[in-house]
This record gives C-alpha cells, sequence and structure tokens, in this order.
C-alpha cells in the first residue's frame, strides 16, 4: 500500500499574500492506494480505531476510486469516481456546484413574451428576425417606467434589501445574446423606436429643484465600444439597415471630434470608445455636461474591472437608461457581474455592496435555494439567447495534427533545451520575472510550429516573431489609445495571457534596439545559430531548406477547397500572415491581407474586395484584428492556424462566419503540431474545462500563480 497527501493550493498563495511568521496549521487528506482485493481488509482494521473513510479531495482522473466502508447494494453500479470532491467541508465541491449552477442559469433564462408583433420603427430597411423583435420588446419594457417598478416589487419578494426602497433608480438591463445574433441591430431598432420620446426629453423643462443641475439634457443616445474597428462596423450597421433621413449620428473619437456641446445635441446617436470616454472623464468633461437619453456599453465585459479608468468614466455618466451588450457577462469571476450591476443600478439591488450582499452572499454559502437570488436577477434584467435561435446550417470541426519534421524538431528541441537552462538559473527570482520568461519561450516554439525552418534559414529575427508586438497579441500590443488605455488596469492580457506587470523579456529587434528588459541569453540571433549549427549536420539535400510542414498543409487545404468556396485564415502572428501570403503568391491563390498595420481606409477596401470578387479566395487576418465585430459570412471555411491561450478568442473567430447571414455549412478547420507546446495548450484547456468555470474574485497573486504553474505545464518543465 501507498499513501499520498493533499493540500489545497490556495492555502499556500493566502499564506505568501498574508506574509504570516511563524508555522500554521492546514487541513491534509490521505488518499489510500493498494489492490482492490486488499480493501475489505483495510476498511476492517480502519473500524478497530474507529476511522472511517471519506471521499477524496482529489484524485488523478486515471485513478480508480472505491470506497470499501460506503454502502452499496449488490446489484448497483454506482460510479464510485463521481463522488471525488464531495463532502461537508469541501471547498471544492461548492465551487463545482456554484459555477455549475450559474452555467445552468445563464443557459436557461426564459425568452421574451410576445402576444403581438412591437411596432417597427420608420427607417428602418431591414426586417428584424424574431429574435431581435423579442430583444426590442425586452429593451422597451424595461424603459418603461410602470414595468420596471411592478418587475421591481416583484424582486423584492425573492431579494428583501430595505437599503434600497425606492421604485427605480435607472432603466435598463443586460444584452448577453451568443455572438452572431445581431445585438448591434437590435439596438439601432430600440433608438429608432424612442426618436420621439428621446425629443421631448430633451426639450422637457426641468423642475425648479434640478434647475440646479448643469447637465443638460439631450435627446441622444450615447454608445461605447472598445476600438475604432467597432465604431466602423456601428456606421456600417447604421448605413446598411437604416435609411439616411432617419437617425443622425456623430462620431466622438480623434482629433476631429466636436468640441460643441450643440454638435451633440442635434443628433439621435453618439459613438466613442473606452479611451476616448476615459480621457474626456479625465479632461473637458465634455460628455459629462449632458443628461444622455440612454447610455449603451458596447463590449461591457471591458469594465468588469472596477478600479479601472473606463469603469469609473462609464459609472459617471449622466442618465436613467443604462444598457450592457457582452456574450461573456461572466468570463470567470462573479465580480465580472458586480461590475456590469454596479453601472446598471437597477432595482432593488442598485449599488455594489447591496448586489454583493443580497445575490452573491447566499450564492457563497452554498444554502438553501441558495442561487435563487441572483437567477431571479438575471431573469428579470438580462436577455440571453444562442446561436441555437437562428437555425443556421450545421457547421463541421476538422482537426489537422500534423508532426514536425526532422529539421524542425530539431529546431524545437533546441529552444526547449535553452528555456530550460533560463529557467534553471531563475529558481530565486518572483513570479512576475519567470512568468515573463516562460512566456516568452513558449511565444517562441509557438512560432517554431508555425514558421518551421523559415526562421532559421536566411529570414530575419523578426520572422520568429519576437518583437514587442508579436511577443503579445494585437489586444496587449497595440499602440493606439484604445488598447493601452483597455489594457493599464489588468496585470495579465485577457486574450492571450501574456503577462503585463513589467516589461516583456525580449530580444533585440530588426533594427538593433532593445526590445524590453531582457539579457543576452534572450537574443534569438545566438540560439539561431546554434540552431543552423546542429541542421547543417542534419541536412536532408532532398527537402527545401526553406519549409514550414503547418503552413504548407493549410496552403494545401485552401488550393484543394471547391471553385465556390472562401477561405478566412486567422493567425495570432503577422509574420505567419507574411509567410502565407509568400505561400499562396507561389501557389497563385489570389488573397486580401488584414492586421493592424493596415489603415481602416484600406481594410475597408480589403474587406470589399473579398466579399465582392469571386476571384479572391482567402482572406489572412490576424486573429486580434477580425475577431471582434466583422460580418464576414461570405466565407465557409475558417482556418485557425494555431491553437489560442484563450479558447473564447478563437470563438469570436470563428462567429464572424458562423452568425446570421450565413447560408452554407461551415467548416472549421484547427491546425496543431503532435508533441509541442500546441498540443499542451489544448491539454490545458480541456483540463480547466473541468475545474469550476465560475469562481468568485481571486487576488492579483493567486493569478499570476496560477499563470505560472499553466505555462510550465505547457512547456513541460516539470517533466525533466
Amino acid at each position: 500500500m501507498r499513501f499520498e497527501a493533499v493540500i489545497e493550493s490556495s492555502i499556500f498563495t493566502k499564506r505568501q499574500r498574508g506574509r504570516q511568521q511563524g508555522p500554521q496549521s492546514f487541513t491534509v487528506s490521505i488518499n489510500v492506494f493498494g489492490l482492490k482485493s486488499a480493501a475489505d481488509d483495510a476498511a476492517i482494521q480502519l473500524l478497530k480505531v474507529h476511522a472511517y473513510l471519506q471521499h477524496p479531495k482529489w484524485l488523478s482522473p486515471e485513478v480508480e476510486y472505491h470506497n470499501p466502508q460506503f454502502l452499496t447494494f449488490s446489484n448497483s453500479k454506482i460510479p464510485m469516481n463521481d463522488f471525488i470532491g464531495v463532502g461537508i467541508n469541501s471547498q471544492r465541491a461548492l465551487k463545482i456546484k456554484i459555477s455549475e449552477e450559474i452555467g445552468n442559469i445563464l443557459e436557461s433564462l426564459p425568452n421574451v413574451a410576445i402576444e403581438e408583433d412591437p411596432d417597427l420603427p420608420n427607417g428602418l430597411t431591414s426586417t428584424l428576425k424574431k429574435h431581435q423583435q423579442e430583444g426590442l420588446r425586452f429593451i422597451l419594457q424595461r424603459e418603461d417606467k410602470i414595468f420596471t417598478t411592478r418587475l421591481s416589487t416583484q424582486l423584492r419578494q425573492i431579494i428583501p434589501n430595505k437599503s434600497d426602497e425606492s421604485p427605480f433608480t435607472s432603466l435598463g438591463g443586460l444584452i448577453a445574446d451568443a455572438m452572431g445574433l445581431g445585438k448591434t441591430l437590435t439596438i439601432l431598432a430600440a433608438i429608432l423606436h424612442s426618436v420621439s420620446l428621446a425629443e421631448v426629453f430633451s426639450n422637457f423643462h426641468q423642475r425648479v429643484e434640478d434647475k440646479r443641475k448643469e447637465n443638460v439634457r439631450v435627446k441622444a443616445t450615447l454608445v461605447v465600444v472598445s476600438s475604432s474597428q467597432l465604431l466602423d462596423s456601428w456606421e456600417s450597421e447604421i448605413k446598411t439597415h437604416i435609411s439616411p433621413e432617419a437617425l443622425s449620428f456623430i462620431r466622438f473619437h480623434g482629433c476631429d471630434k466636436p468640441r460643441d456641446i450643440e454638435a451633440l445635441r442635434a443628433v439621435e446617436l453618439v459613438l466613442t470608445t473606452y479611451a476616448t470616454l476615459a480621457a474626456d472623464h479625465a479632461g473637458q468633461r465634455i460628455l459629462y455636461r449632458m443628461e444622455w437619453y440612454r447610455v449603451v456599453l458596447d463590449e461591457a465585459h471591458w469594465i468588469r474591472n472596477s478600479s479601472s479608468r473606463q469603469f469609473r468614466a462609464a459609472s459617471c455618466l449622466h442618465t436613467k437608461r443604462r444598457w450592457c451588450l457582452t456574450g461573456t457577462p461572466i468570463q470567470n469571476k462573479l465580480e465580472d457581474l458586480t461590475s456590469l450591476a454596479q453601472f446598471l443600478q437597477l432595482p432593488p439591488v442598485s449599488t455594489k455592496a447591496s448586489f454583493q450582499k443580497n445575490i452573491l452572499g447566499p450564492l457563497s454559502q452554498g444554502g438553501l435555494n441558495f442561487a435563487r437570488p441572483l437567477r431571479a436577477y438575471l431573469e428579470a434584467y438580462c436577455l440571453r439567447r444562442s446561436e441555437k435561435c437562428l437555425t443556421l446550417p450545421p457547421s463541421r470541426q476538422e482537426d489537422v495534427t500534423l508532426q514536425l519534421s526532422t529539421r524542425e524538431r530539431h529546431l524545437y528541441d533546441l529552444l526547449l533545451d535553452e528555456t530550460r537552462r533560463q529557467i534553471d538559473s531563475l529558481v530565486s527570482e518572483k513570479d512576475t520575472v519567470k512568468c515573463n520568461k516562460l512566456f516568452t519561450a513558449m511565444i517562441k516554439m509557438r512560432m517554431l510550429c508555425n514558421s518551421g525552418t523559415f526562421s532559421s534559414t536566411g529570414m530575419s529575427v523578426s520572422s520568429l516573431g519576437l518583437k514587442h508586438r508579436e511577443v503579445g497579441c494585437e489586444r496587449c500590443s497595440g499602440m493606439d489609445e484604445d488598447n493601452i488605455m483597455l489594457m493599464n488596469s489588468w496585470s495579465l492580457c485577457p486574450d492571450c495571457g501574456r503577462p503585463l506587470g513589467i516589461s516583456s523579456p525580449l530580444p533585440r529587434s530588426v533594427d538593433g534596439e532593445r526590445g524590453g528588459a531582457g539579457d543576452s541569453c534572450d537574443d534569438p540571433n545566438t540560439i539561431m545559430n546554434e540552431a543552423a549549427q546542429i541542421l547543417s549536420t542534419h541536412t536532408d539535400n532532398s527537402s527545401p531548406r526553406d519549409f514550414s510542414t503547418k503552413l504548407s498543409a493549410v496552403v494545401q487545404n485552401v488550393h484543394h477547397s471547391g471553385p465556390e468556396d472562401k477561405s478566412i485564415v486567422f493567425s495570432y502572428w503577422t509574420s505567419t500572415l507574411d509567410l502565407l501570403a509568400r505561400l499562396f503568391r507561389q501557389a497563385n491563390v489570389l488573397y486580401c491581407h488584414i492586421d493592424g498595420r493596415v489603415s481602416h481606409v484600406e481594410r475597408s477596401a480589403r474587406l470589399r474586395m473579398f466579399k465582392e470578387d469571386p476571384r479572391v479566395v482567402v482572406l489572412l487576418m490576424s486573429i486580434g484584428t477580425g475577431a471582434v465585430g466583422l460580418n464576414l459570412t461570405v466565407a465557409n471555411r475558417v482556418h485557425i492556424v494555431e491553437p489560442q491561450w484563450n479558447p473564447s478568442v478563437e470563438e469570436q473567430a470563428v462567429a464572424r462566419a458562423i452568425r446570421m447571414g450565413q447560408t452554407r455549412e461551415v467548416t472549421i478547420v484547427r491546425y496543431v503540431m503532435e508533441n509541442t507546446v500546441e498540443q499542451n495548450i489544448i491539454h490545458l484547456q480541456q483540463k480547466k474545462k473541468r475545474l469550476a468555470k465560475f469562481t468568485f474574485d481571486t487576488g492579483a497573486e493567486e493569478g499570476l500563480s496560477g499563470t505560472l504553474e499553466d505555462l510550465k505545464l505547457v512547456l513541460n518543465l516539470d517533466s525533466k
């Protein structure tokens, strides 16, 4: 027999954060391993000393669990492994229970009952789908004071909150539909529907007690988005679905944004970004001199950090009608929803304190009806539908698993050995330094899976993707004000996982300048020279020196597609897209190429060419540029060149083609190199799916510690 001690890792994280001195006690769970034939004898011996076996808190998935003291009947076949983690004091079991219940709530929110079709607004040139009509009705109902007062009264029967006795604080809610359901058009229809009401609102004389206020009532709805690319997307939706004279709008962004309040008072819609909003909040405060008819936060998950500039700027806007649009109202922490509720200010929990006490409080305790308050709140104020309501053609998944060539494997193993040598010298360093080093090492190996031997035979250092803009994704490495501001309050990039606390240890770039706070061991020239020497001893004259197994497979798959097929090829790195462009030119395949280096004007022209020119069959796009806000239903094949650190980024990219308006079956092709970090990333994501998806807030140290362990797992550093 053998024994295994199990301790919750969070204990050590909390000890480190608290910095308590001296010995401390904590609970240890002992797992007993042995032959199943000896289990009954072991149980008898334990009973003699009044010891009783409990269900294990944790057990490796491949181990069969058997408890000889557990009461069973001879004809019953109970899978004992289902009881792992179940116990009176099991925090893990409670976390899983809470997580599963939240998932159930989000997946079972009721649809809006429509007795009759809502009156569609004048000026709308497109026909709303049934779910969009329901969305319009949902918005109109919750902007009605009588309806909201009645809704608040019903909620008070479930959520008694004596500290919030006002009939309503704000009107509004949360539109949490899945990607591709047309949330933008639904909001535009609501804005059109309320044009006359908004006009009355702006002309209504304020009461005597409000005359001292400096805020000017305006008829406009203010829409806040995360990037200038999404500003273009909203303008495109307006021009596509609304007649020109029906809705006036203006963009409050960039150097040409209006400085005159009268220009904003004259329109029905004002478009801006979170960065512009935050800058205005800290500066001239033009947007804060008005009481808006309505405020809409698109991609509202960007305010989930309540200490961020964008959250503070959004919360200070003056309006009684507040809406949040996001497909991920809870990404993984329940505090995400708290921030949205704090912005929305909906009764009877219109403050952060009341929401935490009356909604999250019962949830954390896990008692009887522990999730009832949260379910009632979301059923009242949240609308969430899946893509099932679209009745789209079925999609098909195709996984392409490839092996590195002999030369590629040598280069890959060299980088892995170099990484292990570097990490051995970082034993005494802080976690932030280790995370940066490991993340950069992982990027090198992920890129090599794409670039193959191109990176070691005549290509510049930048082709390995080790420039500053290539170590992170386009979100966290972007130089525009929108991305810089959104990343300001995060320790880890939510899209790619890059540590943001300190400069990444970047190598020397093409122009000879240092890219960050690295040292000589990070210089890829040294590593590539060593790799070239090793590769020269294993030269196979029958194979080309510049070769990528994966990119060749991508080109071949596209080349063998049908004559009517159009493909989007997504990659994390612009250098990979550059190599693919070169290979497509050699194969005489016409393509368009879009990434963060392409101007907005040129981007629009290239998108139009891909959509309208039948000869252009491929769109090369960086996943950061194309993951949000684009409608590319002309494509019926989506190629994901490498697995993403954050799977939701992949889902957003795929949703560019699988969305409302798609009439063909879409094939999603995913490429992965066997026995590399790519396969390990997939295994890590599968492992995380088995854990609690939704948890209560964790500190920055815990998040960093978890990322460090993830990186070690992906790089196989614990297997030495």
